[in-house]
């Protein structure tokens, strides 16, 4: 019977692999690893930095996206908070306006008064 250990492995296990850290000429990030102490044939406007730098990049890039959601996320909910305040201009029950606008915020003025008015 033959004996798995041995086999040779195809690669050296006693070699660490070895992450390089690169930035694309589109700005996007990436690592590439490698093994044998290889070192990777980069494409052209590709370039090595440190693990220090690539880090930095990818913490400026995740603020940078976190704020661009933020704003995108105040946008929408003034167009619903603006869509809800119209549908219940028009004389739409609240209940209806909140449904077809997706707004969940406070009641807005004409909201109050119509309460009032109900209440009243």
């Amino acid at each position: 019977m033959l004996d798995p250990g041995s086999l040779p492995l195809p690669v050296d296990v006693a070699s660490d692999p070895i992450t390089f850290y690169v930035v694309y000429e589109s700005g996007a990030l990436g690592r590439i690893v490698a093994a044998d102490g290889l070192t990777p044939v980069l494409a052209e406007g590709v370039r090595l930095v440190t693990q220090a730098a690539w880090e930095e990049l990818q913490a400026e890039m995740r603020e940078q996206h976190d704020a661009r959601l933020a704003e995108l996320h105040a946008e929408e909910e003034q167009t619903r908070s603006k869509q809800y305040a119209d549908l219940m201009e028009v004389g739409l029950p609240e209940a209806t306006a909140r449904s077809l606008s997706g707004y969940t915020g406070q009641a807005v003025a004409a909201d109050a008064q119509s309460a009032a008015q109900t209440a009243g």
